[in-house]
């Protein structure tokens, strides 16, 4: 697959259909709310590298910083906003806590959509022989987390 193309094959919409899919996975459903909630790792981030992994493209060094500046305008506001939605789990109805947690899936649509626009403008390249999500899990000392997420997608779900 050429640079071209996956950048044709990497929209929002294939990007959060991906999310949905592979999240779905409970190993990789625990392993996403450890990386989150022990080692302040991103989430859709890990997603996003998933996906490039399953692709057999990799980011270049250069545009890494590139990658973390775009999430910026959605990481503070979601980490905010997902700590208030866990203190009012107990203080409000259901129907308001699940359409906080719909609030809170749109929030991370956009930050995927910040992620894809990046992507879209950097030249990547073939993947080495380390995967972009054992990478991600190495540097924030989540070495034991690669399990999970090192399974190939359709492994998985079926």
């Amino acid at each position: 697959m050429t640079n071209q193309q996956a950048h044709q094959l990497l929209t929002m919409e294939q990007l959060w259909q991906f999310s949905l899919e592979y999240y779905s996975s409970r190993e990789v459903k625990d392993a996403c709310l450890t990386l989150q909630n022990q080692y302040h790792g991103n989430v859709n981030l890990l997603i996003l590298l998933k996906w490039l992994d399953e692709h057999h493209f990799s980011i270049q060094e250069k545009d890494w910083h590139r990658v973390e500046q775009s999430l910026g305008r959605t990481e503070a506001l979601l980490h905010h906003y997902r700590e208030l939605r866990r203190k009012l789990k107990i203080a409000v109805s259901d129907t308001l806590y699940r359409e906080a947690l719909q609030f809170e899936l749109q929030l991370e649509k956009q930050q995927q959509a910040d992620l894809v626009d990046c992507i879209n403008h950097l030249s990547l390249k073939s993947r080495d022989e380390h995967s972009l999500t054992q990478m991600y899990c190495h540097l924030l000392g989540a070495d034991h987390l690669q399990a999970a997420f090192a399974k190939p997608v359709d492994v998985l779900l079926n």
